[in-house]
């Protein structure tokens, strides 16, 4: 049993095209548009929980984005929600079993060479399936600031922030506040 060649991990979308995201500071849960930097953002976690011979090629920079309620910034590949960061756990233990199991099995595959091995190579379980759907369950709003949409909680009325931009926004109508200092010289 062999992993496959190539792997495809993508985040998983709400009908809407919109991707789940997890403020690593408040723990709230709102939604953004797939950005260019999520492969990054799972590549980098992954590097992490499976690590190889070359660390630097699995840190790219990502970008600092910002929480939608409290403000929080933080790169982006905190952003992750439980159940893709819980994935891709496993995803990584998988991978890391299906490297060994390759290795190991390298021995059997060349038996003429070494007749008397002193172990059998177990083959892994298979790869866990892709992340589960998303589903519509958060309203959403228009950010003026990057002329995005964010979702958000239905009973969130609050100020919010830009999670692109960090902009900080009065509520739901959605206005930015703008902070005016006056120097005198």
């Amino acid at each position: 049993m062999s992993a496959p060649e190539r792997l495809e991990v993508t985040l998983p979308r709400d009908p809407s095209g919109f991707v789940r995201r997890q403020c690593p500071a408040c723990l709230r849960i709102f939604k953004t548009r797939p950005s260019r930097f999520d492969s990054r953002s799972v590549h980098r976690r992954l590097v992490m929980l499976f690590p190889f011979e070359n660390p630097h090629e699995g840190y790219e920079p990502v970008p600092t984005w910002t929480c939608f309620y409290c403000g929080h910034r933080a790169e982006a590949d905190e952003w992750l929600v439980r159940d893709h960061v819980a994935y891709l756990e496993e995803l990584a233990r998988g991978l890391a079993n299906h490297v060994r199991y390759e290795q190991l099995a390298h021995i059997s595959r060349t038996l003429s060479q070494n007749p008397r091995p002193t172990f059998v190579a177990v083959a892994p379980e298979p790869l866990p399936e892709g992340m589960p759907l998303e589903e519509e369950d958060l309203r959403a709003l228009h950010l003026v600031c990057c002329d995005e949409e964010v979702k958000a909680l239905w009973d969130w009325d609050g100020p919010f922030y830009c999670p692109r931009c960090g902009a900080h926004h009065a509520g739901p109508t959605g206005r930015q506040v703008l902070q005016l200092e006056f120097i005198q010289e």
